[in-house]
């Protein structure tokens, strides 16, 4: 049984994940800003899991959340980094606390959580894998900021890819096309009743991090059936 530290672990793909994992026989420490939502998965899952609510995109409560992480269960095998946020529409609506509040949870988030976990198991080894979107491959309609967001996480991703090179720490890059979620309930410019399900993406993303002893997984891309 590993210990496996999942961001966003309260709903969507983070939960599904962190349900997969606990089947898999991993614990896992779960991080998210609401408390509740780890507390449902907490009373789903048991002993398996710790909530630990924190705002990834502030310093220092990035470094007591990993800090909770390690007393509970030791230091981690693998960071699978999956919170994040949206805000959608055509250029010229974006409010300065909507792209403040994407640009936070998504790309700040990605750096911190990023500079933690090298400073955790950089040297011991591990893995860190980022849930990016196919919105960090191609400009999209309606969702400039969103897509501006996961840029900036994939440039500061592959760049700490080749600074790590060497090193045994491994990075992987997770980027799924459209999760039907409660992600997308401020948008009116997509139908996500097509997309992936949360439960499909993270079984994908599940198998494909699983340790070979020769070869790994360094970038996943997850397109839907549509």
């Amino acid at each position: 049984m590993s210990h496996i530290i999942v961001t966003g672990a309260g709903s969507g793909l983070g939960r599904a994940l962190t349900i997969g994992l606990v089947a898999r026989g991993h614990q896992v420490s779960m991080m998210g800003r609401r408390y509740q939502k780890l507390q449902e998965q907490e009373q789903l899952l048991g002993r398996a899991v710790v909530g630990i609510a924190a705002d990834l995109a502030r310093h220092e409560e990035v470094e007591m959340a990993f800090s909770a992480a390690v007393a509970w269960g030791g230091l981690p095998e693998m960071v699978i980094h999956c919170a994040g946020a949206g805000e959608f529409g055509p250029v010229g609506v974006y409010t300065t606390e909507q792209i403040r509040r994407v640009v936070e949870s998504n790309l700040i988030s990605t750096i911190l959580v990023a500079q933690q976990t090298v400073k955790l198991i950089g040297s011991k080894g591990g893995v860190l894998a980022s849930v990016l979107s196919s919105a960090a491959q191609a400009g999209k309609a309606n969702e400039s900021l969103y897509c501006a967001s996961k840029w900036g996480m994939r440039g500061f991703l592959e760049s700490l890819r080749v600074e790590l090179k060497g090193s045994r720490l491994r990075l992987v890059n997770l980027y799924p096309s459209g999760i039907r979620s409660e992600f997308w309930d401020n948008s009116d410019h997509v139908d996500s009743s097509n997309f992936m399900t949360p439960e499909d993406a993270a079984a994908y993303m599940l198998d494909a991090l699983e340790a070979r002893s020769s070869c790994h997984v360094t970038d996943l891309f997850i397109g839907r059936n549509d």
